[in-house]
């Protein structure tokens, strides 16, 4: 049973904290995304060893444990290969994790080890990469942790590789909001990017919709019932409150947060034809974007703040268009298409990913912000309300293809899909920035 709990604010603001020694570090670029030729990096992360004389039984499962999680989020990153320590690696390097030579013949090309020590409820682990070709050590960290946040420790860890060897920041200390019928509800839950440390952070007991970060992980909007109007909700989760921010007649709903986080755009029916407005913090109208016949919904900004893409039907079927954010410049972004809807601009800037109606449900695509260059990412059922990871590689979204709605995340080409949360029904995913 997933439970609300007290200090949700601080466990998903601070993701508990860690303290961390620099020892040495670098600048050198050694690997960038494998995209037009550029290879992944050849990386084995073993297992850690005792700081001091002897394992607990409980560090002896956290050095086994550990570098797993680093390990999976190295090869999330599609940055990373990362080496299997099979049988036959071990025949080759031995029970020393620093056999250099031993890693060469595997074809290795970065090690990572650790030591590790646990004092009561408290973690300390100490990491070191070791460049295999040229025998040396690039990089350490001491980290410092709760027990309880043994996960986070990882994440961080595999964050700072990421950030040492490709010059970017790492996406694994990132968060995921949803919506799940979890306590019979539609309530907001939180996870980590990979599905755990699932919490539920609404008690409102009533259909919540369409939650959305700001720009700085702090804050969280969203559409709820709860005093039966769909009207537009803040949930601070520094602050602990939450308070309605748009409650005017009609819908209040499919909103999204301005790239500096000043404004929101969202859908307003108060006049009685859905259109599309930007209001500020306090829930005041800045200005109309849209006026015509047709539906206007679904914004979502361009990275520079310069462009909004939405959601219109004014030719007919429901088809995507792009605006300045004054609400002018007007083009039409797809054709031929039979219903799109749900686009969310991608945080590199060059694609757009939304929902198409096919034949066989809704299925998520990507288009360049030119036009050009539309991709089909998903076959069969309803794949729906796709939401970009910060860095613009992977994409999550929610898929009915197990017989109900969970949450999965697939790389920015479709591959690699896979299931994160599950249990209920689960929906309206989206990508936390990064904290």
């Amino acid at each position: 049973m997933i439970k609300l709990k007290a200090s949700i604010v601080i466990h998903l603001l601070t993701i508990a904290f860690i303290s961390f020694e620099i020892a040495s570090s670098q600048t050198e670029i050694y690997v960038k995304m494998p995209v037009g030729g550029a290879e992944p990096l050849d990386i084995a992360v073993t297992g850690f060893t005792p700081k001091k004389k002897g394992f607990s039984i409980e560090e002896q499962r956290l050095s086994t444990e550990i570098p797993q999680i680093i390990r999976k989020d190295l090869e999330f990153s599609l940055m990373f290969y990362v080496a299997e320590i099979d049988s036959f690696a071990l025949s080759i390097v031995g029970n020393n994790p620093l056999n250099l030579d031993g890693w060469y013949k595997l074809g290795i090309q970065m090690v990572l080890t650790g030591e590790l020590e646990l004092s009561g409820d408290e973690i300390k682990s100490e990491v070191s990469l070791y460049e295999v070709l040229r025998g040396k050590k690039i990089y350490s960290k001491t980290y410092k942790t709760s027990l309880d946040n043994f996960r986070g420790l990882a994440h961080t860890i595999s964050d700072d590789l990421v950030l040492e060897l490709t010059g970017d920041k790492g996406i694994f200390n990132t968060k995921i909001a949803f919506i799940s019928t979890g306590n019979g509800n539609k309530e907001i839950y939180v996870s980590d990017y990979d599905g755990f440390n699932m919490n539920r952070i609404t008690d409102d007991r009533s259909i919540n919709l369409s939650p959305r970060w700001s720009p700085i992980a702090k804050k969280i909007i969203y559409t709820s019932y709860k005093k039966g109007n769909p009207d537009l909700w803040i949930k601070d989760l520094q602050a602990g409150t939450n308070q309605i921010l748009s409650s005017q007649a009609g819908l209040n709903s499919a909103p999204a947060w301005s790239s500096e986080g000043k404004n929101i755009g969202l859908t307003l029916s108060k006049d009685g034809n859905p259109e599309i407005y930007l209001i500020d913090q306090s829930g005041k109208i800045v200005r109309r974007l849209t006026n015509s016949p047709g539906i206007e919904s679904s914004p979502s900004f361009s990275p520079n703040g310069n462009e909004i893409v939405f959601t219109s039907d004014r030719t007919g079927s429901p088809q995507l268009y792009i605006m300045d954010v004054q609400g002018t410049n007007v083009r039409r972004l797809t054709y031929d298409l039979n219903y799109c809807d749900s686009p969310t601009w991608s945080p590199k800037g060059d694609k757009i990913a939304f929902v198409v109606r096919t034949p066989s449900g809704f299925d998520v695509y990507t288009i360049d912000v030119t036009g050009e260059n539309l991709r089909r990412l998903t076959y069969g059922y309803n794949n729906e309300n796709p939401s970009w990871s910060p860095d613009g590689y992977h994409l999550v979204f929610s898929s009915n293809r197990t017989g109900k709605y969970q949450i999965y995340t697939m790389n920015w080409d479709g591959s690699d899909q896979k299931a994160v949360i599950s249990g209920g029904e689960s929906y309206n995913p989206s990508w936390s920035p990064r904290f």
